[in-house]
């Protein structure tokens, strides 16, 4: 790689490590009840503390992404890595 591609895949990898952390501290701050569920009063947090429907869509939103989002990261953040992880510069 050359110097500026290594700046680029360093500045990269912050990029999608500070969305990854951000996503994840997003839904441990947002839902600290998660997962939500249907419950006889409505949706539940898993203490039986009762939420909205907008709580639940937003919960399922925020877990939809996780699990988009933490894969790709994670392959993405190997491939830009792989050279230092093969004892590489």
């Amino acid at each position: 790689m050359t110097a500026l591609s290594q700046k680029s895949a360093r500045s990269l990898t912050y990029v999608i490590a500070i969305v990854m952390g951000a996503v994840f501290f997003y839904g441990m701050v947002r839902f600290p009840d998660a997962p939500l569920h249907e419950c006889a009063t409505g949706f539940c947090g898993k203490q039986g503390q009762p939420h909205t429907i907008a709580d639940y869509r937003a919960f399922n939103a925020w877990q939809t992404t996780l699990f988009v989002i933490w894969p790709f990261g994670l392959v993405s953040l190997y491939l830009l890595q792989r050279d230092k992880l093969k004892g590489g510069k």
